[in-house]
């Protein structure tokens, strides 16, 4: 296979190639690249116990392409009803698919099922027709596989990621083969931008680059499909031009340093490439800037290019808000126990989450206690009450996954968000307030103090007060205390608290209430 042969697959894949839309059918039907992908391997080990296979997530995702891989294996062992896109099936179809599905996991069906869907659409017709369903199917069965590809992290597992990257980029085939060039009256000859880009995306710390940034992708709250994985790569050597195209775009006057790798950070239209764009390094100030550098091109073109050379600090040198200390807290969450109790644990990070919280819900009022806001809306923005919430809260941050009453290991995956949650004391139930990339940003700014006006609506943006609502509505002892702020002092208002105090006779065991006010200015 000669440079132009590999090119000419590989733009196929590009979504940048014009002529993309026409080769999607046959891209579709390529099954000379493959790679077993964590997903299917895990189907394979567990095959013979199981009974009902179930594969969700979107156009993309590489569901269809793994159930062609898998199609012997599920004849084999019995799976005689597959069902490739449970979208496609009519309304009643749908129907009689579930009540089999139900006959299935109560034992009395012996149908083996493979189900691939679209996990919105399945979901629907789950309630619609069957809705204790969803709580059978999410039980841990050893005759279930339920495999979600919207909650896949492709870029996870460095070993797999940079199979994926060899089998796709070339098929198997030696250097020498893959990057032969025969043209030899092409301009380029010599000097190809294809072949450098393949070489650098092909070396270790080049592979590293590319998964950091789908890595980067899936952590800040995104999703890259298989397919848009294979598009990225595509792009990464072609730039989303076969070898004619090249050619009569050089010959236009076009540069070709404008096509090497590192400029997959320039701006784009393109959905995919623009969560690219939006990271790129030179965007980001800092160090990694050598006094040669004396444009504001060159600078850009420098801190791009570094990025696929460093071979560390990879989060660091994006352009993302606080990746570095979230991708480690991340970790964290993922070492025993698992959960971390809220007082005594110190680590610098979430100690800078509370005090973020601290800020936002007292508004910037108070740093002794917890408080919360929680003032009617028929008193307008002129008034707020602020309740205390002492600060002997049975609170803990722990991984995403964890459940109150069972025990649980290491995970397998590293999830891109953990949970703050109030734990009852009563029925230990847990009262959760989710921290994703965004939830996390935000606190970390409000630690830092970015934000500047602290009374508007944005404060309940990310629904951290109405968390502490709901621990309020579980303590009602909080109420006691209320202190009202005025936004706008006169002479005649003031701030103000109110107790209400117990107190308790003990010669006639009478109790009795008073409340107490204050002024607080």
């Amino acid at each position: 296979m000669t440079l132009q042969n590999t090119i000419a697959k590989l733009v196929r894949y590009c979504g940048q190639y014009q002529s993309h839309g026409f080769m999607m059918d046959e891209r579709n039907t390529d099954v000379t690249f493959h790679v077993e992908l964590p997903e299917e391997r895990k189907i394979r080990d567990s095959m013979e116990s199981l009974r009902v296979i179930l594969l969700t997530g979107e156009a993309g995702d590489g569901k269809t392409r793994m159930m062609r891989n898998l199609e012997p294996l599920f004849t084999k062992h019995g799976f005689s009803q597959i069902h490739t896109d449970f979208s496609a099936l009519k309304e009643k179809e749908k129907e009689a698919l579930i009540r089999q599905l139900r006959s299935v996991l109560d034992g009395e069906g012996q149908e083996k099922l493979v189900i691939s869907a679209n996990v919105g659409i399945f979901t629907q017709a789950v309630i619609r027709y069957d809705m204790a369903l969803m709580g059978e199917l999410t039980k841990e069965r050893k005759d279930v596989h339920i495999c979600n590809f919207e909650n896949r992290n492709l870029a996870e597992d460095k070993e797999a990621f940079a199979q994926i990257v060899k089998s796709f980029l070339t098929d198997g085939k030696s250097e020498k083969e893959y990057l032969t060039c025969t043209k030899t009256d092409c301009p380029c000859y010599g000097d190809c931008a294809y072949d450098i880009n393949m070489k650098k995306i092909l070396s270790e710390v080049g592979t590293e680059a590319v998964r950091v940034l789908c890595n980067a992708i899936y952590l800040t709250g995104g999703h890259i499909t298989f397919r848009e994985l294979l598009s990225l790569l595509s792009y990464l050597i072609t730039f989303g031009q076969d070898c004619e195209e090249r050619q009569a775009y050089l010959e236009r006057g076009g540069s070709q340093e404008r096509v090497l790798y590192y400029q997959v950070f320039e701006k784009s239209r393109d959905a995919l490439l623009h969560k690219v764009a939006v990271m790129d390094p030179a965007l980001k100030r800092g160090e990694y800037s050598p006094r040669k550098i004396k444009t504001k091109e060159e600078y850009i073109r420098y801190r791009r290019w570094l990025f696929f050379e460093e071979g560390q600090d990879y989060f660091a040198m994006l352009h993302v808000d606080y990746l570095v200390e979230f991708y480690q807290v991340l970790e964290y969450m993922n070492q025993p126990p698992f959960h971390y109790d809220t007082i005594k644990d110190r680590n610098a990070t979430l100690q800078c989450l509370k005090r973020g919280i601290n800020k936002m819900s007292s508004q910037g009022k108070s740093d002794g206690g917890l408080v919360v806001t929680d003032t009617p809306m028929i008193l307008g923005n002129q008034i707020r009450l602020e309740f205390m919430v002492m600060q002997d809260l049975s609170m803990i941050w722990h991984r995403y996954d964890i459940q109150p009453g069972k025990k649980y290991g290491r995970s397998s995956r590293l999830w891109n968000k953990f949970y703050l949650s109030y734990v009852s004391k009563k029925d230990r139930k847990f009262i959760s307030l989710l921290v994703d990339y965004r939830q996390f940003r935000y606190l970390m700014l409000c630690n830092d103090d970015y934000f500047l006006n602290r009374n508007e609506l944005t404060m309940e943006e990310y629904a951290v007060n109405t968390f502490y609502r709901k621990i309020l509505q579980e303590r009602g002892e909080a109420y006691e205390s209320v202190i009202v702020r005025f936004e706008e002092k006169t002479r005649e208002q003031c701030d103000f608290s109110l107790l209400v105090h117990e107190s308790e006779d003990i010669f006639s065991d009478e109790k009795s209430q008073s409340i107490r006010i204050r002024r607080e200015d």
